[in-house]
């Protein structure tokens, strides 16, 4: 198969070097409009770089956006609408009714997939598992939190808030792993560097009962060895879980770079000789459906769905307080 990863930033970089190294990926065609980056990935890696999904199109079997997250119904509805298969780097859209439209856009169903990498690392998927078997009996209460730096916010503060860009992956998380819908939400959020929320707590109720806490920030000092501080934990009447996502990562300190650097080898890498582990996984799931002709993992509904739970969790935050 031959397959377009559209905008070659950090995540389109990580795609590309995934897929190339994909047994049956024939051909990665990168689209980016930057010259100045374009020529940098086509040096890296080899790859042929165009400047619009256009002309790449009539190509392509399938197609990997990872452009910023107020681009992606554009895309993924040219894409769609060529009845191309389409993998969408989370959130889908940055509202529930682009999601919509994108949804709207698919010709068959299981074409659109979203890529919630949570969703593939193996601690998640045996949680999952055990969940469904009814090992931890009936639950009754979910933590989940993850926090980044402020480097973060520097990034990505000015165009989202905290909830849309990193309680989005815990949100899905919460409804894929319990398998029940989101009932209400009470939260608070607090604004630090600009428009939207950058410290939201939120309280959940799901649709039979289970109550859920969610904790998201950037305030973590960028000095801190570890950039991201995150974790699940699930009670129930027979057993309880616990998960440290924080981190998986290889720490090196070097005179080179004098520095501490961390190498993940569970959800992507900088590194090629690093397998990719949790990315490699979702690409590999996404490059079998379309290979097959199977429906996809992680649907365009279950995109649908998390973006509904994060407008659901801000509208909550910044609810006025009752007297």
């Amino acid at each position: 198969m031959k397959i377009a990863v559209v905008g070659l930033g950090v995540m389109g970089r990580l795609h590309a070097q995934v897929l190339l190294a994909e047994p049956a990926v024939e051909s990665v065609i990168g689209v980016e409009t930057d010259p100045g980056r374009a020529a940098v990935i086509t040096a890296e890696l080899g790859l042929e770089v165009r400047e619009t999904l256009d002309e790449v199109l009539p190509e392509v079997d399938a197609v990997s956006v990872t452009l910023p997250d107020d681009l992606h119904v554009e895309a993924a509805t040219l894409a769609l609408t060529a009845g191309k298969y389409v993998l969408v780097e989370k959130p889908l859209a940055t509202t529930a009714v682009g999601c919509e439209a994108i949804l709207a856009a698919q010709p068959l169903p299981g074409r659109l997939m979203v890529g919630h990498l949570l969703r593939f690392d193996e601690r998640l998927r045996e949680l999952k598992r055990r969940i469904d078997a009814g090992e931890l009996g009936r639950l009754r209460y979910l933590r989940i939190h993850r926090v980044n730096t402020r480097s973060t916010a520097d990034r990505i503060a000015a165009r989202a808030s905290v909830t849309a860009f990193l309680g989005v992956h815990d949100l899905d998380l919460l409804l894929w792993l319990t398998g029940q819908e989101l009932q209400s939400a009470s939260a608070a959020g607090r604004r630090v560097f600009g428009s939207y929320s950058d410290v939201t707590v939120a309280t959940l109720d799901l649709a039979d009962g289970t109550l859920a806490l969610l904790e998201n920030h950037w305030l973590l000092h960028p000095a801190s060895a570890r950039s991201c501080l995150a974790g699940v934990q699930v009670f129930g009447d027979e057993g309880s879980a616990l998960i440290d996502l924080s981190t998986d990562e290889l720490e090196l300190i070097t005179e080179t770079e004098g520095r501490s650097v961390r190498v993940d080898t569970r959800n992507w890498t900088h590194d090629p000789q690093i397998s990719g582990g949790s990315l490699r996984r979702e690409l590999a799931s996404f490059v079998n459906a379309v290979v097959t002709g199977s429906p996809v993992e992680v649907s365009g509904e279950d995109g649908l769905r998390a973006v509904r739970a994060v407008e659901l969790v801000e509208a909550a935050a910044t609810r006025p307080a009752e007297d």
